[in-house]
């Protein structure tokens, strides 16, 4: 399996998915120290949040259950713990969606869409 798209246009979308996605931590960042580690620096994963739907949703979810585990611990993360583990996992989720397995099922469909519809009929042509 190839991590990077083959068509030029997969490999133009998955340039700007990365770029952004590297713009998104860099704001992360950015907020974390403008605000003294203010919890509304993570609004800034908002938007990869969306772009990484529906598989980014159980990265959070998965997030929010490591979260509420590591508090009844007694060792709660810190805000940039989690926010570098927020944008990890909406980075690493939403590229592999729509650049790994979203062309992997579409090519699936396709060849059985060819095997089920483009059968070989000259078997089951009458003879002329």
């Amino acid at each position: 399996m190839n991590l990077l798209p083959k068509h030029p246009a997969s490999r133009r979308a998955a340039a700007i998915w990365l770029m952004a996605c590297a713009a998104g931590l860099v704001i992360m960042l950015l907020r974390l120290v403008m605000n003294g580690g203010d919890r509304t620096a993570l609004t800034t994963l908002v938007p990869m949040y969306w772009l990484s739907l529906p598989l980014g949703h159980l990265g959070v979810m998965a997030g929010i259950d490591i979260r509420t585990a590591l508090h009844l611990a007694g060792s709660p993360p810190g805000i940039l713990a989690e926010g570098l583990f927020l944008w990890l996992v909406l980075s690493v989720i939403g590229y592999a969606q729509w650049f790994l397995l979203l062309p992997l099922v579409a090519r699936k469909c396709q060849q059985l869409l060819h095997f089920l519809f483009n059968r070989d009929t000259a078997k089951n042509r009458p003879a002329r």
